[in-house]
């Protein structure tokens, strides 16, 4: 046997790689790196609740009328009505489907290569479904809940008529205490925000501020909430009491309209109680086999039913913009 002499080759290019003794053929770890997004946070702390049809509906009152002084020893009144006010959403669906070939499942069979590959491309269908309805919460494309033109959400950006900005060279911890404070200042509604949800590079310009400021360890520095398992974020002492600060990149930013170099970036103030996602069947997403059909495809689809509601979209919740320079994000 004679043994050639050893060269440099290009393992990337070969198929094969033959040596004495050996034939090495090319190999991959079976798990597939995956740090994909898969939800919104919001999900995980949104009141879910049955839908009451197709299009789900509730009251809201809006006023609380009469109590008036009065002469005690000859006492009047006239009586009121409160005004009640319907409202109603159009449910919504999100759907996703995977094929398995016959002869790709048989040849994976004989390989005995990626044999839980099958189960990840189903869960990943499914997590297709709750990556949409995790974006869909906030930014939606539809403009009205009862009155439908998209088969999408209305996202709560969308919904929340409270809005408030903070320009450029304002602090950001202190516009979102002034908007809770005067939330909390109303006289006419019970409001407790529970959280402030933040586009993540405002977020860090809001670190930015606080690490910058003289007077840091008044306002948030070492407050902080666990707001799931797991996550612990920075929180704010406001007038309704220690809030968290959710990063969520789901949330709407866009470029300024008056300077192109900087983003309005998205912040919303929410009564959390007061955010509901009606469903019908179940929370989560319907899934289906279809079966081998005609072609010998092994089909599988999932559906979920529901849409977003924000109650007291007027006044229990507050939609705002952070005008900063503009920082790209990643993927």
């Amino acid at each position: 046997m004679s043994v050639s002499q050893t060269q440099w080759i290009d393992l990337a290019a070969a198929a094969q790689i033959i040596a004495p003794g050996s034939i090495v053929v090319d190999e991959y770890q079976k798990e597939i790196t995956d740090a994909m997004k898969r939800n919104s946070i919001l999900d995980g702390r949104i009141n879910y609740v049955p839908a009451t049809g197709d299009f789900t509906a509730y009251f809201e009152q809006t006023e609380l009328n009469g109590g008036a002084f009065t002469d005690p020893r000859n006492p009047t009144s006239t009586a009121t009505s409160n005004a009640r006010v319907p409202r109603s959403a159009k449910v919504k669906a999100l759907t996703n489907a995977t094929n398995f070939g016959h002869y790709d499942i048989t040849l994976g069979q004989q390989q005995g290569n990626f044999t839980e590959l099958q189960a990840k491309d189903v869960n990943d269908m499914i997590n297709g479904i709750t990556l949409a309805h995790g974006k869909g919460l906030w930014r939606g494309n539809d403009t009205a809940l009862a009155t439908p033109t998209t088969f999408q959400y209305v996202g709560l950006q969308k919904q929340i008529t409270n809005t408030f900005e903070i320009l450029p060279d304002a602090s950001i911890i202190a516009g979102i205490r002034a908007k809770v404070a005067a939330m909390v200042g109303s006289e006419k509604f019970e409001l407790r925000p529970t959280a402030i949800y933040i586009d993540p590079i405002a977020h860090y310009y809001l670190e930015e501020e606080e690490r910058e400021a003289a007077n840091n360890n008044t306002q948030i520095a070492g407050l902080s909430k666990t707001v799931v398992a797991g996550l612990e974020v920075r929180a704010v002492m406001t007038s309704a009491g220690i809030l968290p600060i959710i990063p969520e990149p789901f949330i709407t930013s866009s470029v300024n309209s008056t300077d192109a170099t900087k983003t309005d970036y998205g912040i919303v103030i929410v009564t959390e109680p007061m955010l509901e996602y009606h469903y019908v069947g179940k929370k989560d997403a319907y899934v289906f086999q279809l079966g081998t059909t005609s072609d010998l495809q092994m089909k599988f689809v999932g559906i979920k039913y529901g849409c977003p509601i924000a109650k007291g979209a007027s006044y229990a919740h507050a939609a705002g913009k952070i005008i900063r320079p503009t920082i790209a994000t990643i993927g």
